[in-house]
């Protein structure tokens, strides 16, 4: 009675594979931010750069739609999905980092005139700081400098 199941890699293996395809397909319904694109555990980094680049294409069509006046002043995400696709160059902990900013200074908007955003802002400012600090170590990384 209390055998465990036990599911074949390969099913698993599939599964994984199907949920990436709808991942890469449709990144609207399943990512709400570019970051959340960099950090997605199940995307191999070549499927990351698709869906970016799909999202990319998406907000300069929206851009290009607001520039004519055709659209409700929707943000684009533009600067953020450029930022996505520059994080995916970097190391692991800088890749780590730089989504860490980016999440904050997303949230920073929605936070104004909260109890949230102080601290919100003091984070920004004290990982900026601390960038900064590693970048002007003598035995920073190249790497450091551009994403903070």
């Amino acid at each position: 009675m209390n055998e465990l199941l036990t599911i074949p890699k390969s099913a698993i293996d599939t599964l994984q594979s199907v949920e990436a395809d709808a991942k890469v397909e449709r990144p609207h319904a399943h990512f709400a931010h570019p970051t959340d694109v960099v950090v997605d555990p199940a995307l191999a980094k070549a499927e990351k750069l698709r869906v970016l680049e799909a999202l990319e294409q998406d907000a300069k069509q929206l851009a290009t739609a607001a520039a004519e006046g055709m659209c409700g002043g929707e943000d684009t995400q533009l600067h953020d999905v450029l930022r996505a696709k520059e994080t995916l160059e970097l190391p692991p902990a800088d890749i780590a980092m730089s989504v860490v900013i980016q999440n904050l200074k997303s949230r920073l908007p929605g936070a104004a005139g909260t109890s949230l955003h102080g601290p919100i802002l003091g984070a920004i400012d004290a990982l900026e700081a601390l960038c900064a600090a590693m970048s002007a170590s003598p035995d920073a990384q190249p790497s450091v400098p551009q994403m903070c």
